[in-house]
């Protein structure tokens, strides 16, 4: 039997555990009690950035679990597959805010499977605190960050915690293995600044903000840290992209906080891309783009998920499924418009 001290400690860490989830409300929904607050990396106490980066090499090192995403070998190789496998879906499409929001929760499942304490929450990245000179960021620390820009024709990434690691999805809709690399063009980070934030967030509907948040500082980021060769399909590679897209989200929930009513409901756009256009930030349309990165296989068509599911149309609803192919339950963009609405339970520090 256990002893009477035990006992004790059991229950209380089971309390504590409790403690820290989404309440059952009485119509059976979840309520958020005690939301995580993310904090910027400059932020994140030393051991926490131990913590996390231990995390991020374990997914980078775990072998694939699902089985059925074409060339994944780790559970990072799946993570990144994801994000290739929903280019089209999820990229100058109103799908772009909620699906990344959803791929974040999906990474914050994968570093738990790898033992991420439950204290350490996912960290972004304040950008506006570095625009002009990201190669300076603490985020690019040798030993508490992700190493700095990448060296050699290919850009690989040979300092940090990362150096000589592999990632074998991509380029485009290949699946060819590659190093991690990044190469990183300060003035380009100039345009990450806060008065660009101020400006991406200051329209008044969803449309507004999707099309200048995407644009403005989501975009420069991009090409500031030209992840994964700057390939927009499989730039997920990177682990600094999350941190980068934690800086997207959290535009995306400033702009919802201005009018928290209306905008928890306010969705617009494709939900998948329109062929004319295909990513808005090259021209000439999916044909013309397609030279660059070709085009899906059969095997990637076949875990393809509908880009019309929930939605009836075209057009994206609050009823959209949002998919990760098994590493999640599915969920809809309803789910997610709220960061404190019990699906999820977070907030920016």
């Amino acid at each position: 039997m256990l002893s009477a001290l035990a006992s004790t400690i059991i229950l209380a860490a089971a309390a504590s555990f409790a403690a820290a989830l989404p309440t059952a409300t009485a119509d059976g929904a979840s309520k958020c009690t005690t939301p995580e607050k993310r904090k910027s990396w400059h932020d994140v106490s030393e051991s926490d950035k131990k913590a996390y980066l231990n995390a991020v090499k374990c997914v980078m090192t775990s072998p694939q679990k699902l089985n059925r995403l074409p060339g994944a070998k780790t559970r990072w190789d799946e993570l990144v597959s994801l994000h290739q496998i929903h280019a089209l879906q999820i990229h100058t499409t109103g799908q772009f805010l909620p699906y990344h929001r959803y791929y974040l929760k999906t990474l914050d499942f994968l570093l738990r499977e790898c033992g991420l304490p439950k204290e350490v929450t996912l960290p972004y990245w304040d950008e506006p605190r570095d625009a002009g000179k990201f190669s300076k960021s603490p985020v690019f620390d040798k030993v508490l960050g992700f190493g700095g820009s990448g060296v050699g024709a290919q850009s690989c990434v040979m300092d940090g915690p990362f150096a000589n690691l592999t990632v074998n999805i991509g380029p485009g809709f290949k699946t060819q293995p590659r190093c991690l690399n990044r190469k990183i063009t300060d003035f380009l980070s100039s345009s990450c600044g806060a008065s660009y934030v101020t400006s991406a967030i200051s329209g008044s509907t969803y449309k507004q903000a999707l099309d200048a948040i995407y644009s403005g500082p989501h975009l420069y980021g991009h090409m500031a840290l030209s992840m994964m060769n700057g390939d927009s399909i499989t730039s997920s590679g990177d682990p600094v992209f999350f941190l980068h897209h934690g800086f997207v989200d959290k535009m995306w929930a400033d702009w919802q906080a201005k009018d928290l009513t209306k905008r928890l409901k306010d969705i617009s756009g494709l939900n998948a891309q329109d062929p004319a256009v295909g990513f808005s930030e090259f021209s000439g349309g999916m044909e013309v783009e397609s030279a660059m990165w070709g085009k899906p296989g059969q095997e990637l068509l076949a875990v393809t998920p509908d880009p019309k599911s929930g939605d009836g149309g075209g057009t994206i609803t609050l009823n959209h499924i949002m998919s990760s192919l098994g590493i999640i339950p599915n969920a809809t963009v309803a789910d997610v418009m709220d960061i404190k609405g019990g699906y999820l339970c977070y907030e920016y520090a």
